[in-house]
């Protein structure tokens, strides 16, 4: 008994040391993969200059879609600053190689909205990447649900807020959903998007590739080194998880070892 509970105990202990479990989310709230699908080009929205136009007349590049609302006070304007700098650092050309469409899933808000969201956010681009790189969109809750629901991005109003996660999805110029990226986060606590990885995913999204997310496998078993622009095998992660799959079969094997039956000799 004295070997089990000491097994089961350092269990506990590797486990604290890197695992961690995803939080759980209610059915309403996260994000449904549709990779490979294509959506809807014909959902209208308005852009901040309260032009009326369709995700056809502007998708004509790989996009980069940011699912936000402009009066957010939680996730959506650090996200939005992040998606701001990674496009500072990222080797691609705004505008040419690549756009970003942010799009409001609050059906109240209106054009002036997204205009005072994009002057804030233009303003923290470095000169040279053209503010038409970046859509700032708002639209009825018709077409709102038409985009939501097929980049499989589930949200829940509370009153005035909303419930939801931060998550990029990339399409081709022909609207295919091609990847999906969710940043890490700094010692800060801030949104982290490596440019290595946007533009993975945007080559990807270029060549209308469908690729499943292995972010986070990468970010456990790699580590990343911003020099070089490349992941390096981290044996230190790979050996602590290691040791925590052979302690764990340990353990289900002393549980389960039959105790040996001692015979009397007369």
């Amino acid at each position: 008994m004295k070997k089990i509970i000491g097994v089961f105990s350092l269990i506990i202990f590797l486990l604290n040391l890197n695992v961690v479990f995803p939080k759980d989310l209610s059915d309403k709230i996260g994000i449904d993969q549709q990779l490979g699908k294509i959506i809807p080009l014909d959902a209208s929205f308005y852009d901040s200059k309260g032009n009326e136009v369709t995700l056809r007349e502007i998708i004509n590049k790989p996009t980069v879609i940011d699912f936000a609302y402009y009066k957010c006070t939680g996730i959506c304007t650090p996200l939005m600053t992040e998606v701001a700098d990674v496009m500072n650092r990222v080797d691609m050309k705004a505008g040419k190689d690549y756009q970003v469409i942010t799009i409001s899933f609050d059906e109240n808000e209106m054009p002036k909205d997204a205009a005072e969201k994009k002057a804030g956010m233009i303003n923290l681009l470095r000169s040279g990447i053209p503010a038409s790189s970046w859509w700032f969109l708002t639209g009825d809750s018709l077409n709102i649900k038409k985009i939501t629901e097929a980049a499989g991005f589930h949200f829940e109003r509370h009153g005035n807020t909303f419930v939801h996660i931060g998550i990029l999805m990339f399409v081709s110029k022909d609207g295919k959903i091609c990847r999906y990226l969710e940043p890490g986060f700094n010692y800060r606590g801030d949104f982290r998007i490596l440019p290595f990885d946007f533009k993975m995913a945007l080559l990807d999204a270029s060549k209308g590739q469908a690729i499943p997310v292995i972010d986070k496998a990468l970010r456990y078993c790699f580590t990343y080194q911003p020099k070089n622009e490349s992941y390096v095998l981290d044996v230190f992660k790979i050996s602590g998880a290691s040791i925590v799959l052979i302690v764990t079969a340990l353990f289900f094997f002393v549980i389960r070892k039959p105790k040996k039956i001692s015979k009397k000799t007369s």
